[in-house]
């Protein structure tokens, strides 16, 4: 499965480190921008993350046809939201949205 992001990296001669474990592949293009794939049999998870300063992510499914079936909605709030794997590669989400805020306006995020 080659979501649409790494093929139009391919195109501008974009090199990725590739890793595999199993299901799961992640490319990794320099420090700004990474694809992670998890493959289930009968649809593949893509996780898109560009870093650009502050990381954000967005994560899809596709069945084998590479046709999407759904978007995955991180929380509301999230201006940035980041997606990772943990250890087991189950898809988790945190709010980057208070890195690209100074102090009075995190104060004021975080009392509405």
């Amino acid at each position: 499965m080659i979501p649409e992001i790494i093929a139009t990296l391919q195109l501008l001669g974009a090199e990725p480190v590739v890793v595999t474990d199993g299901a799961y592949t992640r490319y990794e293009y320099q420090d700004s921008c990474r694809i992670e794939v998890v493959e289930y049999g009968d649809s593949t998870l893509v996780v898109e993350t560009v870093c650009a300063p502050i990381c954000s992510s967005r994560a899809r499914v596709y069945d084998n046809k590479e046709r999407l079936l759904r978007t995955i909605t991180p929380m509301a709030s999230a201006v940035f939201p980041y997606a990772y794997f943990d250890e087991k590669y189950q898809l988790k989400w945190i709010d980057n949205t208070s890195l690209m805020l100074d102090n009075e306006e995190n104060k004021r995020r975080n009392t509405n």
